[in-house]
């Protein structure tokens, strides 16, 4: 997994950074004036030349900029009210290695210089494992990033197994019981090694802010918006399949890398672990701005949410199934979306997002 996803690259039309200024940024919009409170309401302030700020899952679109923009804000000011020199900030963008860092560089260098003194890195590889040397992070931040698993769950694409996700693609309500319990498995021990990495890296009294795509309902096949937009494309595929343009067991290998914990999970899993102490867990339900969207256009419509699918799991369908399917894949996306577009903006203003502050 690690070798092979990363949003799409550039700045071309179905690119990560053409297409990640609706969901992902309405997620950062929202979670927002939590980011200033956990960092206004932070009790530590350390005595150093050089504050270091990690984004982990930054991702290759302007989005990172923006995190970079609130979080040193919030910090100078904090620094300032309390009469105290501000440090110059040391900020690490972080994702995987396929990532295009290059794009976000550009994005970087190109906007506005930042107020204060700062520099930047990009840190390639999976915050599932160690990134920093330790006691090195001050500041850690993430947001649409941690929903992602490190690796599908082996036992359901095991045909002996009886959570065998056959012929779907993530976890369903109408698939084997299994599989959402598989899934789950696979999050905690994903999550565990994220903090326990950070535990090493962080110092003492450092914070972490993440936001987390998850669910309310404690029915872990339930799995909210991302479920509904995976069965879409679940569709399209196993429509594919039918024309024999892909093989059945190319289907029936192929699975989602995502889970969306409760809050219960999420706080558990922590109190499990044991190296934080949480400092805030809040819901976010929906707050995307969709008033523009015309119901009237339904087809334009589709064919928006299939392209920011596509910018986000087009390297996965496309190492699987092949690059020559990808545009037929998200066309028959498009095209079932269109008959399901009043059930796909109803999945949308109740997606669910996380808001974890740890210490």
């Amino acid at each position: 997994m690690e070798k092979v996803f990363s949003m799409n690259a550039g700045d071309g039309d179905s690119s990560y950074a053409q297409n990640s200024t609706f969901l992902q940024k309405n997620v950062l919009l929202s979670a927002k004036p939590f980011l200033e409170e956990s960092i206004s309401s932070w009790k530590n302030t350390f005595d150093c030349e050089t504050l270091r700020i990690a984004d982990l899952g930054c991702s290759s679109g302007p989005n990172g900029l923006f995190v970079t923009e609130v979080i040193t804000a919030a910090i100078r000011n904090k620094y300032a009210l309390n009469g105290i020199s501000v440090p110059e900030f040391q900020v690490f963008y972080n994702d995987l290695p396929s990532t295009d860092f290059n794009s976000l560089f550009r994005i970087l260098s190109a906007a506005p210089p930042l107020e204060g003194s700062y520099f930047i890195a990009g840190v390639p590889g999976s915050f599932h494992n160690r990134l920093f040397p330790p006691n090195s992070l001050h500041f850690v931040h993430s947001s649409y990033a941690l929903h992602w698993l490190s690796q599908v769950p082996q036992q359901v694409e095991d045909k002996n197994c009886e959570c065998w996700n056959r012929g779907r693609i993530f976890i369903s309500e109408q698939g084997p019981s299994g599989v959402a319990d598989a899934y789950f498995a696979q999050f905690q021990k994903d999550f565990n090694a994220f903090l326990r990495a950070r535990e090493k890296e962080m110092v003492v009294g450092g914070r972490m802010f993440l936001v987390v795509n998850g669910r309310l309902t404690a029915d872990r096949k339930k799995q909210g918006s991302p479920g509904f937009y995976c069965e879409m494309l679940g569709c399209a595929i196993q429509d594919l399949v039918s024309q024999g343009l892909i093989e059945e067991e190319k289907l029936d290998s192929f699975n989602i890398p995502y889970y969306g914990p409760s809050p219960e999970e999420l706080k558990n899993e922590v109190q499990k672990q044991g190296s934080f102490t949480i400092v805030g867990l809040k819901v976010i339900i929906g707050r995307y701005n969709v008033e523009n969207i015309d119901d009237n256009k339904k087809e334009l419509n589709a064919k928006f949410f299939s392209k920011q699918m596509r910018a986000v799991l087009e390297s996965l369908i496309s190492y699987h199934f092949g690059g020559g399917v990808v545009d037929a894949i998200f066309n028959k996306c498009a095209e079932i979306l269109t008959n399901k577009m009043v059930e796909s903006l109803e999945n949308l203003n109740k997606s669910t997002k996380l808001v974890l502050v740890l210490e």
